[in-house]
């Protein structure tokens, strides 16, 4: 049987691995990770926007359509990093809700962020059975 990444998702909730899930992402497992980048700010210079993080010494110019239409909608925007290997990406998930409105979803703005580890981590490590993803934690 094919799995798609939302049915592995979906049977990671079922089977309530989620926590087991977020530690391996943390333990580095199979040499991946991914993490939010909580000191983000996305800050407007001139006509481009920037992604900035102290925490991750990063200046770099958002060059993501979607990204930038967010950000000048004043959509609250996500940003991560992650590492598979020696290789670092930085990744965006825009939301739904105003930026400026975030301590009002912030319990929707978590799941979609939880949501969005996980799902990256069964991309990245193509982890499409259930058997796979036993595993990759370990049970």
């Amino acid at each position: 049987m094919q799995y798609t990444p939302s049915d592995i998702l979906n049977y990671v909730y079922e089977k309530e691995l989620d926590t087991q899930f977020l530690l391996a992402m943390a333990n580095h497992v199979q040499d991946f990770s991914i993490g939010e980048i909580t000191d983000k700010k996305i800050e407007k210079r001139g006509e481009d926007f920037y992604l900035i993080s102290e925490a991750y010494h990063l200046d770099i110019k958002i060059t993501d359509d979607e990204v930038m239409t967010a950000a000048i909608n004043g959509l609250y925007i996500s940003a991560f990093i992650s590492r598979k290997d020696d290789n670092y990406r930085v990744h965006f998930l825009v939301h739904q809700y105003p930026d400026q409105m975030k301590a009002r979803y912030e319990e929707e703005i978590t799941k979609d962020v939880v949501d969005y580890m996980i799902y990256g981590t069964i991309m990245a490590l193509r982890l499409d059975t259930p058997e796979k993803v036993n595993a990759y934690l370990g049970i």
